[in-house]
Parts: structure tokens; C-alpha cells; sequence
């Protein structure tokens, strides 16, 4: 004898054991196949404090649609740039980034930011902050930082850039050494 279902068995009838049974299957491939990341509460409290601590512009991340021109030692020749290196770039500025494996398990990170002149820099992680000043032509380095961590640039530019027109504080979006 076939058992029939109840006409108005729906959405609003309470979960019985079977219910249970397709979410508890759902929740196990869920947890499988794409696990909540382990610092996902770290970055979401990273953007947050950064966010009410700062009225500043962002900037994005760059990716030249066409090959770039870089410079060799003794011409300027047509190429892809170093694979390694990030470009964030916002209507005032352009920061380019190019981390570099320094002692095991640091990273050196060398940074460029166009238009030249004086910038504070700090560099925003979990594990701190770390600040830097570029030279005059805009270069800056940070040494001893954790591979693999997520890192976000604050960019201040000194007075006379501000006077210039550009914004007191560009903010990079975060990424991974």
C-alpha cells in the first residue's frame, strides 16, 4: 500500500528528519568542497578598523590590458613587467608593489608611487603595522614581512603633493604577500 503525502506538506511545515537529513548532507559538502577561510573573522575586523579609522580614497587594483613598456639597462623595450609586481591605481596616483622572497617564510616588498615626490607609507596586517617613507622619486621598501599574510597600503602624501591636488590618504585594497 503506497503512502500518501500530506496535501499541505510546504515552506511553512516544520522541519521533520528527512529535512534534517538533506541539510546535515548540504552542510557536510558545504564544509567540504568550500570551507569558511580559517582568518576570515581576522580580515573582516582588518577592514573594519580601517574603515572607521580612515576617510580615504581607495584604490584599485591595475591590470594592463596590453603589454607595458618597461626599462632595461641600456633601452626601453616592450614587456610584460615583473609577473610578481601589483599596480594599484586610483585618478591621483599609481602604487606599484613587487614582493620579493627575502629570509624563509619573510618577504621584501619594493614599491614605487607615481607622481614622484614625498609619501608616507604603512603597511596594514594582521600582524601590525609597518611604516616607511619614500625617497623623493616615490621608491620605498619594507623588509621582515610574513609570507602569506594579507597586507593594505595607507598612502599619505606630503603637503606639497596635497596642494597639488592629490588626496590626503589612498588606501590600497588588501591582497596576499
Amino acid at each position: 500500500m503506497m503512502r500518501r503525502e500530506p496535501e499541505s506538506q510546504g515552506e511553512s511545515e516544520p522541519l521533520d528528519s528527512c529535512d534534517q537529513r538533506i541539510l546535515a548532507v548540504i552542510d557536510e559538502l558545504h564544509n567540504r568542497d568550500d570551507p569558511i577561510p580559517d582568518d576570515l573573522n581576522e580580515r573582516v575586523l582588518f577592514a573594519l578598523q580601517l574603515e572607521a579609522e580612515l576617510d580615504a580614497r581607495v584604490a584599485g587594483v591595475a591590470r594592463p590590458p596590453e603589454p607595458t613598456l618597461v626599462r632595461g639597462e641600456t633601452e626601453v623595450a616592450v614587456g610584460q613587467g615583473d609577473p610578481a609586481s601589483i599596480t594599484f591605481d586610483c585618478e591621483a596616483l599609481t602604487v606599484m608593489v613587487t614582493p620579493r622572497p627575502a629570509t624563509p617564510g619573510e618577504v621584501r616588498l619594493d614599491g614605487w608611487i607615481g607622481p614622484e615626490g614625498t609619501y608616507e607609507v604603512e603597511l596594514r596586517s594582521p600582524e601590525g603595522v609597518r611604516r616607511a617613507v619614500t625617497e623623493e622619486s616615490g621608491r620605498f621598501v619594507l623588509d621582515g614581512l610574513p609570507q602569506g599574510e594579507m597586507f593594505q597600503l595607507v598612502i599619505r602624501p606630503d603637503e606639497e603633493l596635497q596642494r597639488e591636488g592629490l588626496p590626503a590618504v589612498v588606501v590600497t585594497p588588501a591582497v596576499r604577500l
